[in-house]
C-alpha cells in the first residue's frame, strides 16, 4: 500500500484540475436546461399572448333559485365585461357570430367597453350593433372614462346632453324597468357609474329599499356586494378583475392581494335570500399586458 509521500500518489495541483474538468463537463447540462426553460417560456407566452386570448368560451351559468325562476322563465341573460377594445378584430367578430347562435333575450355590459385613452367611437360602434328582445343596456368601466370628455357618446346621441341614448341604453347612477314578456314579471335593471362608486351605490340603495320588485344591478366593480340589502331578490353582475388574466390559486390572490377584491375573482356567489353575484372573466386584455392563461375571455350565458 503506498505510504503519504509516495511519488505515485496524484499532486493536489493534479486534482483540482480534474475537479475542473469536471466542472466543465456540467456546462453543457446548465446550457440545455436554461434554453429548455427558454423554450418552454417562450411557448407559453406565445399560447398567453396568441391562442387563449382569442379561444372564446360561452360560459352557462344556471343560478338555482325558483324565485328568480318565476320571475324570469326561461329568458337567457348574455353578460359580456371587459372587452377593451380599440380597433374591432377577429376576437370582436367571433363575440358578435356567438351571439348570434346564443340568441340572448337580453344583453347586459358591465364596463370597460373600450381600450384605456383610446377613441371610444371604435368601442360604441361595436356595442351598437348587439341585438336582443329585451334590449343591450350597459354601465361604464374606468376604461370607458379614460378618454376625458368623448366617453359621453357612450351616454348621448350625437353628443346632445339632452338626447339619451336608447341603443345601447347605458345607466349612470339610474334605473330602468322591463317587464319579461313570458312571466309578465317586472324587473329593475340598475346601473353604477365608476367614478362614485360609492354615492352611486348609495343612492340605488335608496331606490331598493323602496321596492320589492326583484334588481339586475350592473356594477363594474364588485366592492359594495356585502352592503347592499334590497327587499326583493337581487342579481349583481360585475366585471374588471378578468379573473387575473393568469390562472393562480385563489390562496395567492388573497394573501398578495394582487387585485382589488380577490374574494370575488370570477364566478358565481351567493349570500343567501335570493341574492346572487356573478364576476365575469371578461372578453379583452389591457394594453399593457395582453396575456391569458388559463383564463379565457368569456361569455356568460346566465339562467334560471
Amino acid at each position: 500500500m503506498p505510504g503519504f509521500f509516495d511519488k505515485s500518489r496524484k499532486k493536489p495541483s493534479d486534482q483540482r484540475q480534474y475537479r475542473l474538468f469536471s466542472c466543465k463537463a456540467c456546462m453543457p447540462r446548465k446550457q440545455h436546461l436554461f434554453l429548455a426553460t427558454f423554450f418552454i417560456l417562450l411557448l407559453l407566452a406565445c399560447y398567453g399572448y396568441i391562442v387563449e386570448p382569442n379561444n372564446i368560451k360561452v360560459e352557462q351559468v344556471v343560478i338555482p333559485d325558483d324565485y328568480l325562476h318565476q320571475v324570469w322563465g326561461d329568458a337567457r341573460i348574455v353578460q359580456l365585461s371587459d372587452l377593451h377594445i380599440d380597433q374591432i378584430g377577429q376576437r370582436d367578430k367571433r363575440v358578435l357570430q356567438l351571439l348570434t347562435d346564443i340568441k340572448p333575450d337580453l344583453i347586459v355590459i358591465t364596463g370597460d367597453m373600450a381600450q384605456w385613452n383610446s377613441d371610444p367611437q371604435v368601442a360604441l360602434q361595436f356595442v351598437e350593433s348587439l341585438k336582443a328582445p329585451l334590449g343591450v343596456y350597459g354601465i361604464l368601466g374606468d376604461s370607458d372614462i379614460s378618454s376625458g370628455r368623448r366617453y359621453c357618446v357612450f351616454c348621448h346621441a350625437g353628443g346632445n346632453v339632452h338626447q339619451l341614448r336608447q341603443h345601447p341604453r347605458l345607466l349612470k347612477n339610474s334605473t330602468v324597468e322591463i317587464t319579461v314578456p313570458a312571466t309578465g314579471k317586472k324587473v329593475t335593471i340598475a346601473g353604477v357609474f365608476p367614478t362614485d362608486e360609492d354615492a352611486g351605490l348609495s343612492a340605488l340603495i335608496d331606490h331598493f329599499g323602496q321596492t320589492a320588485e326583484p334588481v339586475l344591478l350592473l356594477d363594474h366593480f364588485s366592492e359594495g356586494w356585502q352592503q347592499i340589502r334590497p327587499k326583493g331578490p337581487l342579481l349583481w353582475l360585475a366585471g374588471d378583475t378578468h379573473g387575473g388574466q393568469i390562472y393562480l390559486p385563489d390562496f395567492i390572490w388573497r394573501t398578495f392581494h394582487l387585485v382589488d377584491y380577490p374574494q370575488y375573482m370570477a364566478g358565481l356567489f351567493s349570500d343567501g335570500g335570493h341574492k346572487w353575484l356573478y364576476v365575469n372573466r371578461g372578453i379583452g386584455t389591457v394594453s399593457y399586458f395582453p396575456f391569458r392563461i388559463g383564463e379565457p375571455p368569456e361569455i356568460t350565458v346566465i339562467s334560471f
